[in-house]
Protein backbone atom coordinates (compact mmCIF):
# COMPACT_ATOMS: atom_id res chain seq x y z
CA UNK A 1 0.00 0.00 0.00
CA UNK A 2 1.56 3.24 -0.77
CA UNK A 3 1.31 5.94 1.29
CA UNK A 4 2.70 9.61 1.30
CA UNK A 5 5.40 10.54 3.66
CA UNK A 6 3.01 12.88 5.61
CA UNK A 7 1.23 10.14 6.69
CA UNK A 8 3.35 8.21 8.54
CA UNK A 9 2.64 9.30 11.77
CA UNK A 10 -0.47 7.19 11.16
CA UNK A 11 1.14 3.88 9.97
CA UNK A 12 -0.98 1.43 12.17
CA UNK A 13 2.15 -0.50 14.84
CA UNK A 14 1.18 -3.87 13.67
CA UNK A 15 2.30 -3.37 9.78
CA UNK A 16 5.82 -4.61 10.36
CA UNK A 17 6.75 -3.93 6.69
CA UNK A 18 7.97 -0.60 5.42
CA UNK A 19 10.12 -0.03 1.90
CA UNK A 20 11.43 3.49 2.26
CA UNK A 21 12.35 5.25 -1.39
CA UNK A 22 13.88 8.09 -3.13
CA UNK A 23 16.69 10.51 -3.88
CA UNK A 24 15.45 12.62 -0.60
CA UNK A 25 18.35 11.12 2.00
CA UNK A 26 17.23 14.13 4.53
CA UNK A 27 13.67 13.02 4.64
CA UNK A 28 14.32 9.38 4.36
CA UNK A 29 16.80 9.94 7.79
CA UNK A 30 14.15 12.26 9.38
CA UNK A 31 11.10 9.29 8.82
CA UNK A 32 13.31 6.54 9.93
CA UNK A 33 14.17 7.88 13.20
CA UNK A 34 10.67 8.68 13.90
CA UNK A 35 10.20 5.19 13.05
CA UNK A 36 12.74 3.96 15.50
CA UNK A 37 12.06 5.96 18.21
CA UNK A 38 11.26 4.27 21.30
CA UNK A 39 13.39 1.02 20.53
CA UNK A 40 16.30 0.30 22.43
CA UNK A 41 19.44 0.66 20.41
CA UNK A 42 20.52 -2.81 20.76
CA UNK A 43 17.29 -4.00 19.34
CA UNK A 44 18.02 -1.98 15.83
CA UNK A 45 19.97 -3.53 13.40
CA UNK A 46 22.05 -1.76 10.46
CA UNK A 47 22.52 -3.82 7.30
CA UNK A 48 22.64 -3.47 3.51
CA UNK A 49 21.91 -5.49 0.66
CA UNK A 50 25.18 -6.42 0.05
CA UNK A 51 25.65 -7.85 3.63
CA UNK A 52 22.35 -9.99 3.98
CA UNK A 53 23.25 -11.47 0.04
CA UNK A 54 26.62 -12.25 1.06
CA UNK A 55 25.25 -13.95 4.26
CA UNK A 56 21.81 -14.85 4.01
CA UNK A 57 22.38 -17.45 7.07
CA UNK A 58 23.52 -14.58 9.53
CA UNK A 59 20.98 -12.44 8.59
CA UNK A 60 17.98 -14.73 8.90
CA UNK A 61 19.52 -16.47 12.23
CA UNK A 62 19.34 -12.37 13.63
CA UNK A 63 15.68 -12.02 12.69
CA UNK A 64 14.83 -15.91 13.40
CA UNK A 65 16.29 -15.67 17.13
CA UNK A 66 14.85 -13.44 19.83
CA UNK A 67 16.76 -12.97 23.22
CA UNK A 68 15.14 -12.77 26.88
CA UNK A 69 16.05 -9.54 26.59
CA UNK A 70 14.56 -8.04 23.53
CA UNK A 71 11.34 -6.67 23.06
CA UNK A 72 11.02 -6.15 19.72
CA UNK A 73 13.58 -5.99 17.02
CA UNK A 74 13.84 -3.34 13.66
CA UNK A 75 15.86 -4.10 11.00
CA UNK A 76 16.98 -1.39 8.62
CA UNK A 77 18.04 -2.20 5.28
CA UNK A 78 19.85 -0.23 3.69
CA UNK A 79 20.70 0.61 -0.07
CA UNK A 80 18.01 -2.05 -1.49
CA UNK A 81 17.74 -2.87 -5.34
CA UNK A 82 15.38 -5.41 -6.67
CA UNK A 83 18.38 -8.45 -5.91
CA UNK A 84 16.97 -8.16 -1.93
CA UNK A 85 13.24 -9.23 -3.72
CA UNK A 86 13.59 -13.27 -3.09
CA UNK A 87 15.24 -12.73 0.47
CA UNK A 88 12.25 -10.40 1.34
CA UNK A 89 9.69 -13.09 0.27
CA UNK A 90 11.28 -15.39 2.62
CA UNK A 91 10.79 -13.00 5.35
CA UNK A 92 7.32 -12.52 4.42
CA UNK A 93 6.72 -16.25 4.26
CA UNK A 94 8.29 -16.92 7.83
CA UNK A 95 5.65 -14.27 8.78
CA UNK A 96 8.35 -13.72 12.12
CA UNK A 97 6.68 -11.56 14.96
CA UNK A 98 8.04 -9.16 17.06
CA UNK A 99 10.50 -8.15 14.24
CA UNK A 100 9.74 -4.63 12.19
CA UNK A 101 11.90 -4.85 8.63
CA UNK A 102 12.27 -1.30 6.83
CA UNK A 103 13.79 -1.20 3.79
CA UNK A 104 15.72 2.00 2.48
CA UNK A 105 16.13 1.87 -1.22
CA UNK A 106 17.52 5.23 -3.90
CA UNK A 107 14.96 5.62 -6.42
CA UNK A 108 13.40 2.44 -7.57
CA UNK A 109 11.42 2.82 -10.80
CA UNK A 110 7.88 2.41 -11.67
CA UNK A 111 8.45 -1.25 -12.86
CA UNK A 112 10.92 -2.48 -9.78
CA UNK A 113 9.72 -5.88 -8.73
CA UNK A 114 10.36 -4.80 -5.29
CA UNK A 115 8.27 -1.42 -5.55
CA UNK A 116 5.41 -3.47 -7.15
CA UNK A 117 5.33 -5.91 -4.11
CA UNK A 118 5.07 -3.18 -1.40
CA UNK A 119 2.88 -1.02 -2.92
CA UNK A 120 0.17 -4.04 -3.59
CA UNK A 121 0.22 -5.63 -1.24
CA UNK A 122 -2.33 -4.21 1.58
CA UNK A 123 0.06 -5.71 4.41
CA UNK A 124 3.04 -4.09 3.34
CA UNK A 125 3.46 -0.17 3.25
CA UNK A 126 5.68 1.57 0.89
CA UNK A 127 6.48 4.94 1.31
CA UNK A 128 8.07 7.43 -1.71
CA UNK A 129 10.18 10.58 -0.93
CA UNK A 130 10.72 13.09 -3.51
CA UNK A 131 13.14 15.68 -3.19
CA UNK A 132 11.70 19.43 -1.22
CA UNK A 133 10.53 22.49 -3.28
CA UNK A 134 11.93 25.68 -2.07
CA UNK A 135 9.27 26.59 -0.83
CA UNK A 136 9.65 23.59 1.67
CA UNK A 137 13.06 24.04 2.19
CA UNK A 138 12.47 27.75 2.43
CA UNK A 139 10.12 26.95 5.58
CA UNK A 140 13.23 24.58 7.03
CA UNK A 141 15.47 27.13 6.64
CA UNK A 142 13.52 29.56 8.32
CA UNK A 143 12.27 27.35 11.52
CA UNK A 144 15.89 26.62 12.08
CA UNK A 145 17.41 30.14 11.92
CA UNK A 146 15.05 31.18 13.90
CA UNK A 147 15.65 28.10 16.64
CA UNK A 148 19.19 28.89 16.70
CA UNK A 149 18.91 32.94 16.58
CA UNK A 150 20.78 33.87 13.48
CA UNK A 151 20.11 36.71 11.45
CA UNK A 152 20.69 36.28 7.64
CA UNK A 153 19.32 38.27 4.57
CA UNK A 154 16.92 36.71 2.39
CA UNK A 155 18.76 36.66 -1.04
CA UNK A 156 21.32 34.61 1.41
CA UNK A 157 18.96 31.99 2.23
CA UNK A 158 17.74 31.59 -1.35
CA UNK A 159 21.06 31.11 -2.25
CA UNK A 160 21.90 28.51 0.12
CA UNK A 161 18.47 26.68 -0.64
CA UNK A 162 19.59 26.92 -4.47
CA UNK A 163 22.81 24.76 -3.23
CA UNK A 164 20.94 21.99 -1.68
CA UNK A 165 19.43 20.56 -5.03
CA UNK A 166 16.35 19.75 -3.12
CA UNK A 167 17.22 17.67 -0.06
CA UNK A 168 16.90 18.61 3.44
CA UNK A 169 20.46 16.82 4.62
CA UNK A 170 22.28 18.91 2.36
CA UNK A 171 20.29 22.08 3.51
CA UNK A 172 21.16 21.18 7.38
CA UNK A 173 24.56 20.67 6.49
CA UNK A 174 25.04 24.29 5.09
CA UNK A 175 22.60 26.02 7.82
CA UNK A 176 25.11 24.35 10.48
CA UNK A 177 27.87 25.66 8.54
CA UNK A 178 26.65 29.15 9.38
CA UNK A 179 25.59 28.29 12.36
CA UNK A 180 29.41 27.89 13.51
CA UNK A 181 30.90 30.56 11.33
CA UNK A 182 28.79 32.31 13.75
CA UNK A 183 29.79 31.48 16.80
CA UNK A 184 32.74 33.24 16.17
CA UNK A 185 31.06 36.19 15.82
CA UNK A 186 31.80 36.81 12.42
CA UNK A 187 28.90 38.18 10.36
CA UNK A 188 27.61 35.72 7.67
CA UNK A 189 26.89 37.55 4.02
CA UNK A 190 26.80 36.62 0.63
CA UNK A 191 30.68 35.90 0.36
CA UNK A 192 31.23 33.66 3.42
CA UNK A 193 28.20 31.46 2.09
Amino acid sequence: MIIKSYQIKNINKNIKYILIYGLNTGAKFEEISKLTSGYDKQNIFNYNEIQILDSKENFFSNIMTKSLFEDKKIIIIDKATDKILKTIEQVLEKNIEDVKIIINSENLEKKSKLRNLFEKDKNLICIPFYLDNNEVLLKLAYNFLKEKNISISQSNINLIINKCNGDRSNLYNELTKLEFFGINGKKINSENI
